[in-house]
């Protein structure tokens, strides 16, 4: 096993599956094995394996924490799947749920200090930027402090300038990453927690999730760092809107809907990235897929291969989320079974805003689509095109647009979206127009969405 984690640090996924695969079976701790795994198809993008990996580890844990750990890094894979139906995420949610069921929630409302203000905590696994914070940073600085007491508190020690902002920014910054998740649990409740936010969902483990199966808060809620429900009884709301959660179905929260479910808030290298960009000339069409590649499937893959056969001309960029050159290996291995050309790979890197002034229109993945990635693409004045589905996953990027005042760049169905493609790709006037349209004071108005929120909170 220490082989194959040697492999891996050293980027060689093909090669550590393949030692993992022959000690399987002879593994005293079969779910590391697994896990492992998951770690491999993860940098393959591979993400039916990393799924059923997940799932294998979960199968064989014997400890009841990570087993839900494990639960939570198989949920949050198979929102990679185009295959993925109501139905199944239901079903595989509430066994998440059971593993909760001899959990006690140690709220008691004789415990605990009532605070003159309400008291809203906001949960997440760390406070350091990412694409999570460009969407809840608002939620955190820009509160009515005569109303409300807000509180932060980190799983991690890790920090960053964001973190550094958030510690100003809130009346007090706790970081829990040494305590258990029950006495994690305990000291939110001994504050006098009126409202816990959880901003982590099924991300790293589910661990904020955790604490809050033991329900320390009065009011429970997720969402904004999460894309959809989490199947956990202990939480009382998903913080949505009309759109994103139309098909509500999948929920076991409530809907705390507000008027919109994002406003994007760019961090300073997004404002003097936008501030200094220009367009490079390119004289072919060049469209852009700026997303991770483990939400490029087969499906969405053949609607770029139809866009390109129809556009001879025509070029795509595809950028990773990560650095790693084993998945920019496995991608053009694939790019090229699919019979594409006139496309060029890059791996993930801090300096990618270079990659807006070269692309005509973000082709945006299905059925997982962009969120930040959405978000920054309009914000630099690049215009995406997105195909919704029902999940809310799939609903996330046409929420975006939707905000942004482009709704026609929403399509609902594959041969909408090749057609739409293609089309936009020969009228450029019709292209400029719609880039024209992008609202960026309705995606960055923070103002209103700081606003509805606490005063929906106050309403509860």
């Amino acid at each position: 096993m220490d082989s194959a984690r040697k492999l891996l640090d050293e980027n060689k996924p093909r090669e550590a599956l393949e030692r993992l695969e022959k000690i399987l079976s002879t593994a005293q701790e079969e779910w590391r094995i697994h896990e492992l795994i998951g770690a491999c198809f993860h940098d393959l993008c591979d993400a039916e394996g990393a799924a059923q990996a997940y799932f294998n580890a979960a199968m064989t844990d014997r400890f009841l924490r990570s087993q839900r750990a494990h639960f939570s890094n198989y949920l949050f894979a198979l929102h990679y799947l185009p295959q993925l139906d109501a139905p199944t995420l239901i079903h595989e949610l509430k066994i998440y749920n059971s593993l909760y069921r001899d959990t006690v929630a140690i709220r008691n409302e004789e415990l605990g200090i009532r605070n003159e203000k309400k008291s809203v905590a906001f949960i997440s696994p760390n406070f350091c930027d990412s694409s999570a914070a460009r969407f809840y940073e608002a939620l955190l600085t820009d509160y009515d402090r005569e109303k409300f007491f807000v509180t932060a508190w980190s799983l991690s020690k890790e920090e960053d300038s964001f973190t550094k902002k958030i510690r100003r920014s809130v009346d007090k910054y706790f970081e829990i990453a040494e305590v258990s998740f029950e006495e994690a649990a305990e000291k939110i409740r001994d504050i006098g927690t009126d409202f816990l936010i959880d901003l982590g969902g099924h991300t790293e483990g589910g661990s904020t999730l955790q604490i809050l199966s033991y329900k320390p808060a009065r009011v429970q809620m997720t969402g904004i760092g999460y894309f959809d429900s989490t199947g956990l009884e202990a939480i009382d709301y998903f913080i949505g809107d009309e759109f994103l959660t139309a098909h509500d179905e999948i929920f076991s929260e409530k809907i705390f809907a507000l008027k919109k479910a994002f406003a994007f808030r760019p961090n300073e290298k997004m404002i003097r990235e936008k501030n200094s960009r220009r367009a490079f000339s390119h004289k072919n069409f060049t469209f852009g897929s700026l997303n991770n590649f483990m939400k490029l499937g087969d499906d969405y893959l053949n609607a770029v291969k139809k866009i390109l056969d129809a556009l001879p001309e025509a070029k795509i960029i595809f950028r990773d989320t990560t650095p790693l050159a084993s998945r920019q290996v496995a991608l053009i291995e694939r790019l090229k079974n699919f019979g594409l050309k006139n496309f060029e790979v890059r791996r993930g890197e801090n300096n990618f805003f270079t990659d807006y002034s070269e692309i005509d229109l973000i082709l945006d993945a299905f059925p997982y689509p962009g969120g930040m990635m959405t978000a920054l693409a309009l914000y630099m004045g690049v215009p995406v095109l997105n195909l919704c589905g029902e999940l809310p996953h799939t609903r996330t990027g046409a929420d975006i647009l939707k905000i942004s005042g482009v709704e026609e760049l929403i399509v609902y169905d594959v041969d909408a979206y090749t057609k739409k493609a293609v089309e936009l790709a020969n009228n450029r006037a019709e292209l400029a127009a719609l880039t024209e349209k992008i609202s960026v004071d309705k995606l960055t108005d923070a103002k209103t969405f700081v606003e509805d929120f606490y005063k929906l909170l106050e309403a509860i």
